[in-house]
């Protein structure tokens, strides 16, 4: 019971991405060593629910969905998204330079 309350109770914060869902991971197994099984839609959801506001847009996309992501599916949106947050947040002070010359 208390892995399953922990795996729904982490949160990225400012974790990177790649270590958040290492940590729902290591839950997941964790739970499976138990011989508790978690489906895949939970393992999803898990994931999702641990997710700061700037991931909105990802969960959006995710739950609004015909076809259910896997968990490598929303992994590799998110690593992705994290990446690109990353280059936006490294070219706005070279903008803000341009604009105060």
């Amino acid at each position: 019971m208390s892995y399953r309350r922990a795996l729904h109770s982490q949160r990225k914060a400012y974790l990177p991405m790649k270590d958040f869902l290492l940590k729902i991971k290591s839950c997941y197994e964790n739970l499976a060593s138990c011989g508790e099984i978690i489906s895949e839609h939970e393992h999803v959801t898990a994931i999702l629910n641990g997710l700061p506001p700037e991931y909105e847009s990802v969960i959006t996309v995710v739950t609004a969905s015909q076809v259910p992501y896997t968990v490598q599916g929303v992994s590799t949106i998110l690593l992705d998204a994290e990446t690109r947050q990353q280059v936006i947040v490294n070219e706005v002070p070279s903008s803000a330079n341009l604009v105060s010359s």
